[in-house]
C-alpha cells in the first residue's frame, strides 16, 4: 500500500506523484485490513510517501494484520535509530508491528538494483522472528522492474527502475504509436 505525503523529498524518488498530501483514496484501517485479508497475499507492504509520517493511521491496520497471521513490511526514508528515538508513540507502535523494515533515504548517487532497495545505502532489518531464514538473501540483487498492462489498458510498473527507465519506456511506447498519459501516477 502506497501512502501519500513525504517531507523528505529525496532527489530521484520514484514516488514523486504521491509525495504531496492531498486527495487520494481514503481507507479506514478496518477497510484496509478487510481488503488484505480478502486476498491470498502473505501480508501488506507500506511504502510511499513516508509511512511513518502516518504511523498513527497505519498502526491499527498493521497490528490487526499481524494478529491475523499476515506479515507487515515497511519502507521508510528514516533510519532505524531515528525511528527508535522518535518521540511519537505511534511510531514505536508501528515499528513494533513491523516484520521487515527497509530504512534509509533513497540516494540517487547510490542507485542500485538490490533486493527490496533502490539505493545501496538502504538497509533491510528483520524485526521479528517471522522470517528466520531470510537473513542470508538480503544482499541478493533485485529482480528489476515488472511492467504490467491490465485488461482496461492501464500500465503499471513496480520495482526500482534504472536511471532513464521512464523516459525510455515513454519513448518506446511513442515509437509504437502508444501514448502514455500520466494520471496520478498510473499510466493509461
Amino acid at each position: 500500500m502506497w501512502v501519500r505525503g513525504c517531507a523528505r523529498r529525496c532527489p530521484g524518488c520514484i514516488a514523486a506523484p504521491i509525495l504531496d498530501d492531498g486527495p487520494a483514496l481514503d481507507l479506514l484501517a478496518d477497510e484496509l485490513v478487510a481488503l488484505v485479508l480478502a486476498t491470498a497475499d502473505e501480508g501488506v507492504t507500506f511504502s510511499g510517501g513516508e509511512p511513518f509520517e502516518q504511523a498513527a493511521a497505519l498502526v491499527h491496520a498493521a497490528v490487526a494484520l499481524r494478529d491475523a497471521g499476515r506479515s507487515v513490511m515497511v519502507y521508510t526514508g528514516n533510519t532505524l535509530p531515528e525511528l527508535r528515538a522518535h518521540p511519537e508513540p505511534a511510531v514505536a507502535r508501528l515499528l513494533a508491528a513491523t516484520d521487515i523494515l527497509v530504512d534509509g533515504p533513497f540516494e540517487l548517487a547510490h542507485q542500485a538494483d538490490l533486493l527490496w532497495r533502490g539505493s545501496s545505502n538502504q538497509r533491510i532489518h528483520l524485526l521479528s522472528s517471522r522470517y528466520p531464514g531470510a537473513s542470508g538473501p538480503v544482499d541478493l540483487p533485485g529482480v528489476g522492474v515488472e511492467v504490467r498492462v491490465d485488461d482496461t489498458g492501464h500500465l503499471f510498473w513496480a520495482g526500482v527502475p534504472p536511471a532513464g527507465f521512464v523516459a525510455g519506456l515513454r519513448q518506446a511506447a511513442q515509437e509504437r504509436g502508444i501514448r502514455l498519459a500520466d494520471s496520478n501516477g498510473v499510466w493509461a
